[in-house]
């Protein structure tokens, strides 16, 4: 048996849990990135995809070195270049994005690349 403020009090409190705005949940944090020049690379907050860019046709390029967080893949690390101009996106079927490098070099007159260096780690998987 409920007693008259019992039901008052239930019906405050679902009138009150209504009037709170929905947030998403992603809204909490929006991901992670980096960038160098015109290059770029993202993480969402599920971890679930990297994409790395090249925002100009030059002699600069771009490649992401990444890792999983599943133990039981057996490849140490995933690397991917972006196309002059373009994007390219990578992701795990085993695991979620757990550290990232965003690296740079320069396209040589023999068109072969010359890494120059990597920006220091983004560490997505520790939260």
């Amino acid at each position: 048996m409920t007693t008259p403020l019992a039901g008052r009090t239930a019906a405050a409190l679902v009138v009150g849990l209504s009037l709170i705005p929905a947030v998403p949940a992603s809204a909490a944090t929006a991901g992670w990135s980096d960038t160098y020049a015109h290059g770029s690379v993202s993480v969402p907050a599920d971890r679930s995809t990297i994409k790395v860019c090249d925002g100009k046709v030059d002699n600069l390029v771009y490649k992401v070195i990444w890792h999983n967080d599943n133990p039981v893949d057996a490849r140490d690390s995933f690397v991917v270049q972006a196309p002059q101009g373009r994007c390219a996106t990578d992701s795990s079927w085993l695991g979620s994005v757990m550290v990232f490098k965003l690296c740079h070099g320069r396209i040589g007159s023999n068109n072969r690349t010359t890494w120059d260096a990597c920006k220091a780690p983004v560490w997505p998987g520790r939260r």
